[in-house]
């Protein structure tokens, strides 16, 4: 009389189809949604070499659009107002720092006029931002 013996193995890998479709799922995720968070003001910066700054407020950031509109952090503003609302913007801050986008269309008489403004209205430094050419 002869016994037979059958050998079960166990299978000790991980599967790893679930894995490679959750990751396929969450990849075609990110990919739908990314083009919907950029935010922020089209504007066609001018190109030019310079080092990033460090920030220890959170910076006010003045945007001019090439149909000389003025914005101060996304809100549009007057012209004529543009001094009075940096004076009380700065009343308590410490730095007293703004960056300007300006767009590379606008006269430069129309920058001048606006930095102009900024220095009226109490601001020590003003900073312009550009594109890094690699960045075209």
């Amino acid at each position: 009389m002869e016994l037979k013996r059958t050998s079960k193995k166990t299978f000790n890998d991980i599967n790893m189809t679930p894995f490679v479709d959750v990751v396929l799922v969450l990849l075609i995720i990110f990919m739908v949604t990314a083009p919907m968070l950029e935010q922020g003001i089209k504007l066609n910066l001018p190109v030019a070499k310079g080092g990033a700054l460090d920030k220890q407020e959170e910076p006010v950031v003045i945007s001019l659009r090439d149909n000389q509109s003025v914005l101060i952090n996304s809100q549009e503003v007057s012209e004529q107002s543009l001094n009075k609302r940096i004076e009380l913007m700065f009343k308590n801050r410490k730095d007293k720092n703004i960056f300007i986008k300006a767009d590379s269309k606008l006269p430069y008489g129309f920058v001048a006029k606006i930095i102009s403004k900024i220095k009226e209205g109490g601001v020590e430094k003003i900073g312009l931002v550009t594109v890094p050419p690699e960045n075209q």
